[in-house]
């Protein structure tokens, strides 16, 4: 009896064998690289329009090579794989260039691997680089003029990385002088000034100080002993100070008596054991600085910050080239940033807006959340076979047992087997072919458009989608809220796949699993489509409520338009090619569909795409796609209180991939308007 069980068992195993063998997950091994065969290397050539252009270096001194070289990026879950099909004869050398989407790397630590894989796919040899965007890696510049630059070094924060706009990246000095600073200027994010005597540039270039700052520059200026020569060379119009008193070393001064501050002392004195008395202080009084704009003491820093128009300038009553300041931690130079940072007006009027592109990337994977549904088609197969085949086998070897009755009990419970067998273990035909959901984003009148891909792999193998001609570069998109980081590069371990070849530029996934979907990117050219514009368009008063028109010239059909300012953002629905969109009358007639504060991005990424599916009142895609867009035009957004953002939604939106992927797009088109004036600017 137990041999005919453990037979019927077997027959079993081998039917359901059969049928999911075709659809068995592939593994992936690793391959032990092979010695001294290839030498490379990697160099970035340039950085522009969101991408990096590296060149590749192969060497080759063993025989003749026909296959893919595979440049591999990033580091942790986001590792991204760029291939290029390449033939290197024996003893041959060969360079090529691949375009990098900066998303797809990180740059502070420059990771990279190289793989070279032969004809059948085999990984022959692997290589591993570091510090690959080390002369690249620019980061956040500093412009640093001042008489004694040596002095200032310290203020790289020894190469530590520091977080803006929702990255990390490293501190990168820039010396400066009367005839570069003109070039330099608009690639700076802060400037330094510190024992220069500011009236010796020329009246252009301190003009361009004040408006680069007004832009939104962060403007940090040392005094102390030097406080005269540093601060009187601006027009009262720009810095209006008075000179109290300069301390002298060994004298007791403002920054000593007030130690005792938050952060100041334990930064300062406890932590770094900085002895004010021994440094030249100057008390400053800035209270005719008020009129040009918020001024406040900081807590961190014995220093004043004073927002000027979009940007801040920052008064420190110590010169940073102090021996006594050498002592600092990395963390307290990052402070001093910090500080100029958080009192801006640029920066603190949109608290989160740092994570809003973030927030718009999470809205992607509620674009068709319900992909996820079980494909019958296998389960009716499977059903087949055990109707006509292991159904009748099973009756059969229990009549011979004389067991026939248990077959009542048997068949029910091989069904609920078939059927967990389709749910559980066949994961990877839930969905029937690929699926790609698009939503390409587009400043207006911009000749680059950015498309973020939530694809979805229609089997258990590595599986790609083939792109327009006009995208040139693509990568991994972001996950979740962050990059995750490790200390070697997983040359084996890759995620996302880009091919670069004759047929041009292709992206797809290496499953981590049976059923993998994955956050893509693209870039590349576009055409103009036109701009929005608007009249009387002033932004919200403190009730929510706005007014004046904002005119759809964008030649597209919108599902949804979005008004967003520096306190609210409003929904607006079906606004038409061509339609001036009264704001006052649309929220009349219910148009208005949605508002919120914007800074409450949790908030905003809920409520919008319905995540809970409680409520209907509008579609959950189109929704998550007018938010993508939000974040992306959020991000490039030169942030001031006066520029209203303007975005719409597109559904069936011009098609990103070439091949015959099944495709659902969506378009977003964004543009920038300066509050109560008549038209849009990009």
């Amino acid at each position: 009896m137990r041999r005919q069980i453990m037979t019927a068992a077997l027959i079993f195993l081998f039917v359901f064998g059969l049928i999911w063998g075709k659809e068995s997950y592939v593994a992936y091994a690793d391959t032990p690289p092979a010695e001294g065969v290839f030498s490379g290397d990697v160099k970035v050539l340039k950085q522009e329009d969101g991408k990096y252009v590296v060149q590749v270096t192969v060497e080759n001194s063993g025989e003749d090579f026909t296959g893919t070289v595979q440049a591999i990026f990033g580091a942790g879950f986001d590792n991204c794989a760029y291939n290029t099909e390449i033939t290197l004869p024996a003893q041959g050398k060969k360079q090529f260039t691949i375009s990098v989407s900066e998303r797809s790397v990180n740059t502070v630590y420059g990771l990279c691997g190289l793989n070279f894989i032969d004809e059948t796919g085999e990984v022959i040899q692997s290589i591993s680089l570091k510090d690959v965007f080390g002369n690249v890696r620019s980061g956040i510049s500093v412009g640093i003029l001042s008489d004694q630059y040596s002095d200032l070094t310290y203020m790289d924060a020894d190469g530590e990385p520091f977080y803006i706009q929702g990255r990390n990246y490293p501190l990168s000095l820039v010396e400066l002088d009367n005839d570069n600073l003109a070039g330099y200027l608009d690639g700076l994010y802060f400037l330094i000034i510190d024992r220069y005597n500011v009236s010796v540039l020329s009246e252009e270039n301190i003009q361009a100080i004040q408006d680069w700052v007004s832009d939104g520059g962060w403007l940090i200026l040392g005094t102390g002993a030097y406080a005269e020569q540093t601060l009187t060379g601006f027009g009262k119009d720009f810095i209006d100070v008075d000179l109290m008193d300069i301390s002298e070393p060994g004298e007791e001064n403002i920054a000593s008596d007030n130690a005792d501050k938050y952060g100041y002392y334990y930064n300062y004195v406890y932590d770094a054991g900085i002895d004010f008395t021994q440094m030249a202080i100057a008390d400053i009084n800035y209270n005719r600085m008020t009129a040009n704009g918020p001024v406040s003491e900081s807590k961190e820093t014995p220093a004043v910050c004073c927002s000027l128009g979009d940007g801040t300038v920052t008064i420190l009553y110590y010169s940073l080239g102090e021996k006594e300041l050498q002592k600092l931690s990395t963390y307290m130079v990052q402070n001093i940033y910090q500080e100029s940072m958080v009192n801006s007006g640029s920066y603190s009027y949109y608290p989160d807006a740092m994570n809003m592109e973030n927030t718009g990337q999470r809205a992607l994977s509620f674009i068709d959340s319900r992909n996820s549904d079980v494909d019958f088609t296998w389960l009716k197969v499977l059903v087949f076979v055990y109707v006509v085949l292991v159904g009748p086998v099973l009756y059969l070897i229990l009549r011979k047992c004389k067991r026939s009755e248990w077959y009542w009990v048997g068949a029910p419970a091989l069904g609920v087997l078939f059927i967990a067998g389709v749910y559980f273990f066949g994961r990877g035909v839930r969905v029937s072919e690929v699926k790609a959901y698009s939503v390409t984003v587009q400043q207006t009148n911009s000749n680059r458009e950015e498309t973020y891909f939530l694809a979805y792999c229609s089997g258990v193998k590595p599986w790609e989608i083939r792109l327009n001609d006009s995208y040139d570069t693509a990568g991994a998109g972001y996950r979740g809220y962050s990059y995750y980081f490790s200390s070697a590069a997983g040359t084996d371990d890759y995620y996302y796949i880009v091919d670069n070849d004759s047929d041009g530029l292709s992206v797809g996934i290496k499953p981590n699993g049976n059923f993998d979907n994955g956050f893509l990117y693209a870039s590349g050219r576009a055409e103009s489509k036109g701009a929005f514009s608007s009249e009387g368009l002033t932004g919200f008063d403190s009730s929510g409520n706005a007014s004046g028109t904002a005119t759809n010239g964008t030649g597209y059909d919108l599902a949804y338009m979005a008004i967003v300012s520096n306190t609210r953002i409003m929904v607006f629905s079906d606004v038409k090619a061509g339609e001036t969109l009264d704001i006052e009358q649309a929220v009349t007639e219910g148009r208005c569909v949605y508002q919120s504060a914007p800074a409450y991005l949790d908030s905003l990424l809920h409520d919008m795409v319905c995540i809970y599916d409680n409520i209907s009142y509008y579609e959950q895609e189109d929704m998550a796609a007018l938010l993508i867009g939000i974040g992306t035009a959020m991000e490039k957004k030169k942030e001031s209180n006066d520029i209203i953002l303007i975005t719409g939604v597109i559904k069936d939106y011009e098609k990103a991939v070439a091949d015959k992927c099944n495709e659902i797009s969506y378009g977003c088109l964004y543009s920038y308007i300066q509050a109560g004036t008549q038209t849009g600017r990009n």
